[in-house]
């Protein structure tokens, strides 16, 4: 927003309209949960904090780090934690 701010006041007025759709889009992302600008940033490849975390997890389960579970035995509960533990533990480079 500050650039512009700044773009404008040095070359053109224009570019306040970025200044007023910048605020307009984060307002609709709060309510809605989407923005046109979404669609642009996901095509970039930019990944969510839900997505990075599921792959982190896939990763340590072909690393192996669950190997050790066993949930033989276990109700479902006693089994969630064991997992949830698991994936939250660091393991030794």
């Amino acid at each position: 927003m500050l650039l512009s701010l700044g773009l404008s006041r040095l070359h053109s007025r224009k570019w306040l309209w970025l200044t007023a759709a910048v605020p307009s889009f984060l307002l609709q992302h709060a309510i809605q949960g989407w923005c046109p600008p979404i669609e642009v940033i996901r095509r970039l490849n930019v990944r969510t904090r839900k997505e990075i975390e599921v792959e982190r997890t896939a990763l340590k389960a072909l690393r192996g780090d669950f190997a050790h579970l066993n949930f033989q035995g276990m109700d479902a509960a006693s089994a969630a934690a064991a997992a949830l533990e698991a994936a939250e533990e660091p393991q030794p480079s």
